[in-house]
């Protein structure tokens, strides 16, 4: 088996390779149609013949270079062997000048990759909890008196909406800031909602946000709840509470009978909230992290 840089003419069987395979580790970030690999899209294959056996692909969009830190949009081998990720690790590597780290994320259930990342030197350093509830017997949102929650509108809102999420999520670990460009390729992937993103306002300040995507488990469309970001100066007034509940009533008047959403372990306040409103855990994923020595 060799390794060999992605090219233009892989690039469908890459993203047929991330289709297959990337449930084990991380689906966030799925190479779209018009992905396309270069300084800021980084990505090596393990090739076996005329087959693909193993993928490393980082993003090193400009958010990313700005904390120094990358993540690995994917990081996987067939054989799930040391050397093979050893190989993809090294290609990878040579593209990490000026970083203080990668990261990537696997599910619980593959301790023995998990294991292999710990010999290659990643550290486990946080954690997702992927919770879910069906959408039955909800409550209804009731923002207090001077707060309206209105539709995000294209070419007027982008400034408040990435206002709201780095405000909210700027002390996270993890946390890459919200870009214009960022929201132009969100709005890009097929799971994008156009509907399914909201701006909460409080006297024509822009103080919170909902978005929410399709997905789909064991075949059914879910809807999953991937924004639901508060101000800090806005926060403890049962904003959120009433943002989650009103992404649960977009899930059932979208006629889907599911709703997931992903919630850090560190964040036990934002997670008690989750629990107390029906969601219950669904899978585990740990966020692993590689120091770069320079």
């Amino acid at each position: 088996m060799k390794v060999v840089k992605l090219t233009d003419k892989n690039v469908p069987a890459f993203r047929s390779y991330f289709k297959q395979f990337s449930h084990e580790q991380d689906e966030s970030y799925a190479p779209l149609d018009d992905f396309t690999p270069g300084d800021d899209d980084p990505v090596y294959l393990m090739v076996e013949g005329n087959e693909i056996r193993g993928a490393a692909a980082l993003m090193l969009h400009p958010e990313y270079r700005e904390v120094r830190m990358a993540r690995l949009r994917m990081f996987h081998a067939v054989n799930g062997d040391y050397l093979s990720y050893l190989k993809l690790l090294n290609s990878i590597l040579l593209h990490t000048s000026g970083l203080n780290s990668i990261y990537a994320f696997i599910e619980d259930n593959y301790s023995n990759i998990a294991k292999i990342w710990e010999d290659l030197g990643f550290e486990s350093r946080r954690f997702a909890w992927i919770l879910e509830r069906d959408t039955e017997n909800i409550n209804r949102p009731d923002f207090p008196s001077g707060y309206e929650l209105k539709a995000y509108r294209d070419g007027i809102d982008e400034d408040s909406w990435c206002e709201i999420i780095n405000d909210a999520f700027g002390h996270s670990l993890g946390h890459v800031r919200m870009t214009r460009e960022r929201i132009d390729k969100m709005k890009l992937s097929p799971d994008y909602i156009k509907e399914g993103v909201k701006i909460l306002w409080y006297n024509n300040e822009p103080v919170g946000s909902l978005t929410l995507t399709k997905d789909s488990k064991d075949g059914e469309e879910v809807i999953f709840i991937e924004g639901i970001g508060v101000k800090t100066e806005f926060q403890g007034k049962g904003l959120g509470k009433s943002l989650l509940r009103a992404g649960l009533e977009f899930a059932v008047n979208y006629g889907v009978k599911k709703a997931m959403l992903s919630v850090n372990g560190e964040n036990d306040r934002a997670a008690d909230m989750y629990f107390k409103e029906g969601f219950k855990k669904e899978a585990l994923y740990k966020c692993y992290y590689l120091d770069i020595k320079n």
